[in-house]
């Protein structure tokens, strides 16, 4: 089965880390969401990011990251600097525009589903199925915080320098409803469309996302075991 674990930047990740993520991942094929590679204590396989801004300010250690050989990919945008190369894709934010598992051979120009926010996680994931990974494990996929006032919303927030306007801003994921702003936003439904595409494992049970399976890293880990014990059958 082709597998993927997504590190995103929720603060979930950070109870991974204290039980020795890294260390039990180390053999999977991995992709870093924006800022998540700097906590890294090895190379992902793959960088990806959207946001033109997160380049700009950390396009040094981007460059630094490519010429170790990890394959860097992105939204398209005009303003990339040929230094390093970037995969780039057309994006659609329009529920509408996501093509599943047909989304590469989309007109040959693909438009990578981001959803309604424009996010990251979004875009990787919609990125993955494309690309016909079969089990995703999703990590630091938590769109937001547990409760409305927790300004921790990131795992590496206060261990490494981040420009990010997301980063402590629950106001980005919550704000839904006019009537009560503490709600989660209903962009949130936008995961819903991944249906029955993959094998989307989410590893936060304090997710705000609902569309997914949420198990703990303590299941995750057993389960990474049970592969391993599997595979040598």
């Amino acid at each position: 089965m082709k597998e993927l674990v997504i590190v995103g930047g929720g603060r979930s990740v950070k109870h991974g880390i204290e039980l020795g993520l890294w260390d039990k991942i180390k053999d999977k094929t991995i992709w870093s969401l924006n800022y998540a590679f700097m906590t890294m204590p090895y190379l992902p396989k793959r960088e990806v990011w959207v946001d033109i801004a997160f380049y700009t300010n950390n396009v040094e250690s981007l460059q630094k990251l490519s010429e170790q050989g990890v394959q860097m990919v992105a939204k398209r945008h005009k303003k990339y600097a040929d230094i390093f190369p970037i995969k780039c894709y057309e994006q659609t934010r329009n529920r509408t525009g996501y093509k599943g598992k047909e989304a590469l051979k989309v007109d040959g120009t693909p438009h990578i589903f981001l959803g309604r926010m424009g996010m990251c996680g979004t875009f990787a994931l919609s990125l993955a199925v494309a690309e016909n990974y079969e089990k995703i494990y999703l990590l630091g996929y938590d769109f937001g915080t547990p409760e409305a006032g927790d300004t921790k919303t990131h795992f590496y927030q206060g261990d490494i320098q981040v420009r990010s306007t997301g980063v402590g801003n629950t106001h980005v994921y919550r704000g839904g409803d006019r009537s009560n702003k503490n709600l989660v936003k209903k962009d949130v439904e936008d995961y819903e469309v991944y249906g029955s595409d993959a094998y989307i494992i989410n590893v936060s049970p304090q997710s705000n996302i609902p569309y997914f399976q949420k198990i703990t890293y303590e299941e995750f880990f057993e389960e990474l075991i049970n592969e391993g014990n599997n595979s040598g059958q």
